[in-house]
């Protein structure tokens, strides 16, 4: 979060995608798969994160995509309970 006046966002993109389960792991082609750009902000004057989602494929054009706020109460915090913690860990390069 931000002081008053400053402008924060964050920008994600997607590039190759690729699949892993246990020793099975490949890319997708490009063609089969989308590319995703996510935009977040806070919104000051509304008091709300907004969020805008589109994914696009190279030859089929836009997917599909998500645009909306939400708000979050914000809580302190240790560690996450042993029921939500990852059953297993993959080593990826």
């Amino acid at each position: 979060m931000a002081e008053r006046g400053i402008y924060v966002e964050l920008i994600l993109t997607s590039g190759a995608q690729r699949f892993y389960e246990g020793p099975l792991g490949f890319r997708f082609p490009l063609l089969m798969s989308g590319r995703a750009h996510l935009h977040e902000w806070y919104d000051e004057a509304a008091e709300v994160f907004r969020v805008d989602l589109e994914v696009t494929n190279d030859r089929f054009g836009f997917l599909f995509g998500h645009r909306g706020s939400f708000t979050c109460e914000w809580t302190s915090a240790h560690d996450a309970p042993e029921r939500l913690t990852p059953r297993r860990h993959e080593a990826r390069t």
